[in-house]
């Protein structure tokens, strides 16, 4: 049996053989749909990189016209013992935040996954602070964590729990600590929504044949549930590593990086010397401040999705 070469269409063909201009014409509205979004990309999106990128070789200070000085900023970025302390608090909180707030998400998302009375007036309670103001939040949990007049010492002290009322913000640790309760708090509600989402994905016939066979709900959960959301759990992991690592209102608003420099992050620290560099603003500096910071934020993401890329099987 002779086989029948295959013969590209003749519409195909002209098609290819039209120039670039004449086929951009005969898809303009499909082309004219799309420069919306291309355009806010190259405004919004390219434009500002490389703007950054530029200055970042350039000793500016926003009034002054910018002078070439090489890689004079890159160099001081690497001697700057400030920086580098703002790269500590950074990955502290971006370790510590997801470490308690993804369990906690997971939990209410298995919980809130039965039916039972109240179930949707539950999960919106629970995703309320994410359409809140973090500002107002912020200050909300500034005045229950006050040293003496706090409801949280307050609560804590009538439990017999402590004897005298705790510094929260009075030392890098305990301010950490307030920084993640809050964070978890203002942002589980979303994570929550993920995983309830995951959890509804996997078919139920699964759920019914493990408990066929006798599983109970703690073997389901690390057996079934687990390993068959693994795909959106990477995802929802690094979502949040990438939040905590881009913190800025919270902690502006929460301690403004103090006491002292002790909880002050990346972005707080590019915001400083872009804008309240005591009158004195180094935006060359802080443009080469934020290139180094985003590679690194860069490194640890592709880290973190080569190490986890078995879960997406």
């Amino acid at each position: 049996m002779h086989m029948i070469p295959t013969v590209p269409h003749a519409a195909a063909v002209r098609q290819k053989q039209k120039p670039l201009l004449k086929r951009i014409a005969d898809h303009r509205a499909q082309y004219a749909m799309m420069a919306a979004t291309i355009i806010m990309v190259v405004v919004f999106g390219i434009f500002p990189i490389l703007y950054v990128l530029y200055y970042s070789f350039t000793e500016y200070n926003g009034f002054t016209p910018a002078t070439f000085n090489g890689l004079d900023n890159y160099i001081r970025v690497f001697q700057d013992g400030s920086f580098w302390t703002t790269v500590l608090n950074t990955l502290q909180l971006g370790i510590g935040i997801p470490l308690v707030q993804l369990p906690i998400a997971l939990l209410l998302a298995v919980l809130l996954n039965k039916k039972f009375p109240g179930v949707n007036f539950s999960r919106a309670v629970i995703f309320v602070p994410n359409i809140t103001s973090t500002a107002i939040m912020a200050i909300i949990f500034f005045f229950m964590f006050a040293s003496y007049n706090g409801i949280v010492n307050d609560i804590l002290q009538n439990l017999h729990l402590i004897d005298s009322p705790i510094e929260w913000f009075g030392s890098g640790f305990m301010a950490k600590v307030v920084i993640i309760l809050f964070c978890t708090w203002s942002g589980v509600g979303f994570y929550m929504v993920l995983f309830l989402s995951a959890i509804q994905s996997i078919p139920a016939d699964v759920y019914e044949s493990a408990k066929i066979d006798g599983a109970n709900s703690v073997q389901t959960f690390f057996k079934i549930t687990i390993p068959m959301m693994g795909k959106m759990f990477q995802i929802i992991t690094s979502l949040s590593i990438l939040n905590a690592l881009k913190l800025f209102d919270s902690v502006k608003a929460l301690t403004n990086g103090g006491p002292g420099n002790s909880t002050e992050v990346m972005t707080m620290y590019i915001f400083r010397y872009f804008f309240e560099s005591m009158g004195n603003a180094q935006q060359g500096y802080a443009s080469a401040v934020s290139i180094v910071s985003t590679l690194m934020v860069s490194i640890i993401t592709l880290l973190y999705m080569f190490f986890t890329r078995k879960m997406n099987y």
